[in-house]
């Protein structure tokens, strides 16, 4: 019996940071890719990069109908996804007291109801099928505080909660949850932080994105749930 043709690997955030080398980690490994960010410049340039088979799916991942709309168009092309990477994030550094309420309530929005949204708007498919691999990406500040961090700590701590109840949701019905705790990473995410950040000394991107692959190679009856990554160096 002919097994069954690969679903794409969906990557939101891709057009910079993890998200884009997670994306490429994929495309290498032949899985067509699905990108979706806010700007549709640097994911055309990275799915051409990353072999140019998938497609760009322009929105912002805050937008409940707009993410619903990217997976009716992926949906169209194939049964479901096969690997969901939930990349996008941003941050914002302020004591908590100095913290505008809608800079809060952004990165939660991106950093945890955006990944809910994608989950909900990609799962049943992937739950039909009986398969599929979710990578959530997390954070060192999913489970540790930092001074100025009050909003992103929140939004990766909360979903860490959320994937916690997810792994037990899905149990049993063949989709795979490997979590990316990465710690400091230089990514675009610093530019215009206030503060200095030793970027020489954090972990590069596409070393992050190493370990998806080297969970997918795993396979078999193991799993990989939760990955935990700090600067060679130590924790920054």
């Amino acid at each position: 019996m002919p097994s069954q043709p690969r679903g794409p690997a969906v990557v939101s955030g891709a057009g910079s940071g993890i998200g884009r080398e997670i994306a490429l980690e994929l495309g290498r490994r032949g899985y067509p890719l699905v990108l979706l960010g806010r700007r549709r410049g640097p994911l055309e340039a990275m799915l051409a990069e990353g072999g140019g088979e998938g497609m760009v799916l322009p929105c912002d991942v805050r937008d409940a109908g707009a993410i619903d709309a990217a997976a009716a168009a992926v949906h169209e092309r194939w049964p479901a996804a096969e690997v969901l990477v939930p990349a996008a994030g941003v941050a914002h550094v302020a004591p908590l007291v100095e913290t505008e309420a809608e800079r809060f309530r952004d990165v939660l929005e991106t950093n945890l109801t955006g990944v809910f949204l994608l989950l909900r708007a990609f799962l049943p498919a992937m739950q039909r099928l009986g398969r599929g691999w979710v990578f959530p990406l997390l954070s060192g500040a999913a489970r540790r505080g930092y001074p100025g961090w009050s909003a992103y700590c929140a939004s990766k701590w909360g979903l860490d909660g959320l994937v916690a109840a997810l792994r037990e949701e899905v149990r049993g019905s063949g989709i795979r949850i490997t979590a990316l705790y990465p710690g400091s990473t230089a990514t675009p995410i610093w530019d215009g932080l206030p503060g200095e950040w030793p970027r020489a000394a954090m972990i590069a991107p596409r070393d992050v994105a190493r370990f998806v692959g080297q969970a997918l190679d795993l396979g078999g009856t193991a799993e990989l749930t939760e990955v935990h990554i700090d600067p060679a160096g130590g924790a920054l």
